[in-house]
């Protein structure tokens, strides 16, 4: 069995605590996020780090090709399983059961995504999120509009000052991806498509394997806080372990320099 050095000891507790650092932050944001509307959990998956994938070992590193030399962070999964279903009762709060996203048009012309169905009017009657951003495709609702509900597959209808029965005004589309996972986040409950996701698929809700909308509720967030509190217990843990690592790899380095002088 090969020596392993204080050096490598040292590295190699180094990276442990940058993994389990970088798992704590993970989980702390689930937690902080637990109700906001439409959010996913995300969870830090890592990699075992090889002597055989360094270009070049260290000086006074004893390690041979394939043995461990750490851990590293491969990916910051989000996990898109279905949060639980809440009636609001408000016409514009928006839940979607099954796959899809809404489209949101962002400023620079480029198309976003999110869970989070909990819509406004503005000013000018367009439907958008919390943020100011517009629905994409964009609905405007007139301003003599007295009643207002979305279908299962989408269709928005309005009742006019004056009509009696409701109109079909437009149509709502959800776009699903092949792999939600490789979304990438980009902040206000957004997501931006990539390589790794895919392009999405759009379709009218209820068709193929596009979810249905459910008016008047909202998607809970999908975080458990009992198995984040579980996860949030095993990553200080593990943390403290690679602590005390670093602690008796320096002591012993210490130790060695003063034996040496």
């Amino acid at each position: 069995m090969s020596n392993v050095s204080l050096s490598s000891l040292l590295r190699i507790a180094r990276s442990g605590l940058l993994t389990q650092q970088f798992s704590i932050d993970s989980i702390a944001a689930n937690i902080a996020n637990i109700n906001t509307v439409g959010y996913k959990r995300s969870r830090a998956e890592f990699q075992e780090l090889l002597v055989q994938a360094q270009q070049k070992p260290a000086p006074g590193d004893n390690r041979v090709p394939g043995q461990a030399a750490g851990a590293s962070i491969s990916a910051n999964q989000r996990m898109f399983s279905q949060g639980d279903i809440q009636t609001t009762n408000r016409d514009w709060d928006l839940a979607i059961v099954g796959d899809g996203f809404f489209q949101i048009q962002m400023p620079d012309g480029t198309t976003a995504y999110t869970r989070d169905g909990a819509f406004q009017v503005d000013g000018e009657g367009r439907i958008t999120i919390s943020a100011g951003y517009i629905v994409s495709p964009e609905i405007v609702i007139p301003p003599d509009a007295e009643g207002v509900y979305v279908g299962t597959d989408g269709s928005v209808m309005v009742r006019r000052r004056g009509e009696t029965e409701p109109q079909t005004l437009a149509t709502l589309s959800l776009a699903r991806f092949n792999n939600p996972a490789g979304l990438e986040s980009i902040g206000n409950n957004l997501y931006r498509a990539t390589g790794a996701s895919g392009e999405p698929d759009v379709a009218q809700p209820g068709t193929g394997a596009v979810g249905q909308i459910v008016s008047g509720a909202l998607e809970s967030s999908n975080v458990d806080l009992s198995q984040e509190m579980v996860d949030l217990v095993s990553a200080q843990r593990a943390y403290s372990l690679m602590t005390r690592a670093l602690k008796v790899s320096d002591d012993m380095l210490s130790m060695v320099n003063q034996m040496r002088g």
